[in-house]
């Protein structure tokens, strides 16, 4: 019934849209008017609507930007006039045959983001002169940037009490007897069902970054998990906020969370966890169908969000609320986290088509060091370590988690096994250098990587912890007997 609605909704959307094209072309006295989507991650234009009076036209419902008139125009700011044979030859518009009864062009840019997303082309026989009809013009464009909202609002028709009493039934699922990381799991899978076909992804603090660490079960790969937050996307800007940040993607912009992201389409919410006003965690909610985001289902959404931050917040002492709640001391994301995100990752690991490395790390020249450093310096080491082994350091993705003193855990996501083994090679090179911990004491640091490539017939997460614990032995007992 959902996806019922939401195709009829998206079906009257696009009627609009005609309909709004059906207007100024006529209210403009143009004999042909045609919109197209300037579409720059495949270089083409999506043809959305056309009206006509002639019978010689056809028109492509995608073509490629330098197959067509309109590449010319497609950054275009401000309405422009063109004449044909002048302007522009009548050979380029190629969407009539026989003949071209077109003298006069307008190019009206729809804009978004400080980017060109769309463009409407008026055609006349007679000169329309462009200042005439700029009132017009202008209140087409505004039409356009205010249907969309618009219409989202008309939906809330569609919403259903039953829609309601299910919502209440989901939330009773998350409490404060659950574990803080529990919580999170719980409020990530709920907010998948409320976006069928979207995605959910958590971002956390840790490694004195932000990063993508935990994804609801459903959600697609992209955003991938390990992303560092980049300046300028939204979840920092979330995080600045403090409050929700929802926008529409055009032309992949603005990016989720990295610049390096794939994908980036639809729309989005991003909703930061804040308990006693800290900002602990964001979380990240897309749909590739914009429509999707009512009112009603973003207030669903950041609802989810806090009840989950008071379910964590009743069980946290009054330090700890000044604390980040999901990493330790050093900055390393805690035991729970990491395992959640391997468990999340081994139940899709049949369908996935990205590569998830787990591993340990640790220090094999440990003795020596605490035979010379105090418990401060110690301290001060497994902190400088952390950040050091944050994989989005050298632009890769993953995260540094713990598992006991000296001792790290990490999930490393990739394209390929070349790009975990140029980490690891980047890393040992880094740590071939003697380590500063300040006031003059710098201190050699000798690490040993054990890792597991997680396969499909990979059993469950203790078998893959215990083959990176042998992995790292194995690794251990080479250097020593290269001592």
């Amino acid at each position: 019934m959902a996806r019922n609605r939401e195709d009829k909704a998206l079906h009257e959307f696009k009627n609009i849209m005609e309909d709004l094209l059906h207007l100024v072309v006529k209210s403009t006295g143009s004999e042909t008017g045609y919109l197209y989507w300037v579409n720059r991650s495949r270089d083409q234009f999506v043809l959305e609507s056309y009206f006509t009076g002639h019978t010689n036209v056809m028109f492509k419902d995608r073509i490629n930007f330098e197959e067509y008139f309109l590449d010319e125009f497609k950054n275009i700011t401000e309405p422009i006039q063109l004449k044909t044979g002048v302007d522009i030859q009548k050979e380029s518009l190629s969407h009539y045959h026989n003949f071209v009864p077109a003298n006069h062009i307008i190019i009206i840019p729809f804009r978004n983001n400080d980017s060109t997303v769309a463009l409407t082309v008026l055609e006349t026989r007679e000169l329309i002169v462009l200042e005439d009809i700029m009132n017009i013009i202008s209140s087409y464009v505004d039409a356009h940037m205010k249907v969309l909202n618009t219409y989202l609002e008309l939906t809330e028709l569609y919403q259903d009490q039953k829609e309601w009493d299910q919502y209440d039934e989901m939330l009773e699922a998350i409490g404060p007897k659950l574990d803080k990381v529990k919580v999170i799991d719980r409020a990530l899978e709920i907010m998948q069902r409320i976006l069928p076909g979207g995605g959910v992804l958590a971002v956390m603090r840790g490694m004195d970054s932000w990063v993508s660490v935990l994804r609801s079960s459903e959600a697609p790969e992209q955003p991938s998990l390990g992303l560092a937050v980049h300046q300028k996307s939204m979840v920092h800007e979330a995080l600045e906020k403090g409050e929700a940040v929802f926008s529409i993607h055009f032309n992949q912009n603005p990016k989720r969370l990295n610049g390096n992201e794939q994908g980036t389409e639809g729309a989005s919410l991003a909703i930061p966890l804040l308990i006693s006003e800290r900002r602990q965690a964001v979380i990240l909610c897309f749909h590739s169908n914009p429509l999707i985001f009512k009112d009603s289902i973003k207030h669903q959404l950041k609802n989810v969000v806090r009840i989950a931050a008071l379910s964590i917040e009743v069980n946290l002492k009054r330090k700890a609320l000044e604390e980040d709640v999901f990493t330790n001391q050093f900055g390393s994301f805690a035991r729970e986290v990491w395992e959640l995100c391997l468990e999340k990752q081994l139940g899709r690991i049949q369908s996935s088509k990205e590569f998830t490395w787990f591993g340990l790390i640790s220090i094999s020249n440990l003795s020596e060091l605490r035979s010379r450093l105090r418990l401060d310096d110690l301290n001060r080491l497994q902190r400088i370590m952390v950040k050091a082994l944050n994989p989005s350091r050298l632009g890769k993705k993953g995260f540094i988690g713990f598992n006991t003193d000296y001792v790290f855990t990490y999930m490393f996501f990739g394209s390929g096994s070349d790009d975990h083994k140029e980490w690891q090679e980047r890393v040992l090179q880094d740590f071939s250098e003697k380590i500063d911990l300040g006031n003059e004491l710098r201190v050699d640091i000798d690490i040993n990587f054990g890792s597991v490539l997680l396969k499909p017939d990979s059993q469950n997460t203790n078998s893959i912890i215990n083959e990176a614990k042998h992995s790292l032995a194995d690794a251990l007992k080479k250097t020593i007997s290269n001592l």
